[in-house]
C-alpha cells in the first residue's frame, strides 16, 4: 500500500492580502505605521541614522537634498532653485489699435499745433520766429521814413516815386557864350542891314556893287557858323545843342531888335 503524500498548506486568500499590504507599506516607506500595528518589530537605530535624524533636525530647511549624492549636485540643484522665473510677458497688441491710441492720445496732447512730417521740421518750425503783422510792419517802416526824411507826416498813399523824381528838376546848363567867330559874323550881319536901311536912289551901279559885296560876306559868314558848330558838336553832343544858338535864331532876333 502507497503512502499518501503529505498535502502542503496553502495561504488563505486574507494572509495573502496582509503580506502584499506589508510590503507595499514597506514600499511607500511606512516603517512607522507597520511598527504601530505589529506587523513590523522595531530595529534599534544605527549610528548612520542616528546621525542622519540629527542633521535633519539641526539643519531644518537648510538640509542638503537627498538626490544628491555631492556636493556638486548640491550646488547645481540649489543653482536651479535660486533661478528666478521669467516674468509673464504682456500680451502684444494688435497694430491698428496701437496706432489709432496713439493718434488719439497725440491729438489730445497737441491740439491746434501744427507739426512737420519729421522731428526735424517739426524743431524749425517752432525755432522759426514768428512773422510780424503787417500793421506793425507798416507803422514803423513809416516811422523810419519820418526819421530818414526829417518830416513829420509821411504820405503813405502818395504811390512810389522814382530816384529821379526824388531829386527834383535837374538844373539847366549854362548858357555857352557865343565865341569870337560868332560875334563877328553877328555884326557884319547888322553892319549889312543897317547899309540896306540907308541906301539911296541915285546911284544904282554902286547899290549893285554893295549888294554883291553884302552877299559875299554873308556866304562867309554861313560857312563861319557853319564851322564854328562842327567844331562844337565834336566837342560834346549833346551838351550844346541847347546852349548854342544856331545862325537862324541869331537872325530873328537881330531883325527882331532892329525893327523894334
Amino acid at each position: 500500500m502507497a503512502s499518501a503524500k503529505p498535502e502542503l498548506a496553502r495561504d488563505g486568500t486574507m494572509q495573502v492580502t496582509a503580506k502584499e499590504g506589508v510590503q507595499f507599506l514597506q514600499a511607500a516607506g511606512k516603517d512607522t505605521l507597520l511598527e504601530m500595528q505589529g506587523l513590523k518589530s522595531a530595529e534599534e537605530d544605527s549610528p548612520v541614522n542616528t546621525v542622519d535624524k540629527e542633521a535633519k533636525v539641526l539643519m531644518g530647511d537648510n538640509a542638503p537634498d537627498q538626490d544628491a549624492l555631492t556636493r556638486g549636485q548640491q550646488k547645481k540643484i540649489e543653482d536651479i532653485q535660486n533661478e528666478t522665473a521669467s516674468p509673464a510677458k504682456k500680451p502684444r497688441m494688435t497694430k491698428n489699435a496701437t496706432m489709432v491710441n496713439t493718434a488719439k492720445e497725440g491729438k489730445a496732447l497737441l491740439e491746434d499745433e501744427k507739426l512737420g512730417d519729421t522731428r526735424a521740421e517739426t524743431k524749425a518750425k517752432q525755432e522759426k520766429p514768428a512773422a510780424p503783422k503787417r500793421d506793425s510792419t507798416i507803422k514803423a517802416t513809416v516811422r523810419e521814413a519820418q526819421y530818414l526824411l526829417q518830416s513829420a507826416a509821411v504820405d503813405v498813399s502818395e504811390g512810389r516815386r522814382t530816384r529821379s523824381q526824388s531829386r527834383g528838376d535837374a538844373p539847366k546848363p549854362a548858357v555857352k557864350k557865343a565865341g569870337t567867330m560868332q560875334a563877328t559874323a553877328k555884326e557884319g550881319k547888322e553892319f549889312l542891314q543897317r547899309g540896306k536901311k540907308g541906301r539911296g536912289k541915285k546911284d544904282l551901279d554902286t547899290v549893285a556893287e554893295k549888294e554883291d559885296e553884302e552877299e559875299e560876306v554873308e556866304e562867309e559868314a554861313e560857312e563861319i557858323e557853319k564851322e564854328v558848330a562842327k567844331k562844337d558838336a565834336k566837342k560834346g553832343r549833346g551838351r550844346g545843342k541847347k546852349a548854342v544858338e544856331t545862325p537862324k535864331e541869331e537872325e530873328k532876333e537881330v531883325e527882331s531888335t532892329e525893327e523894334a
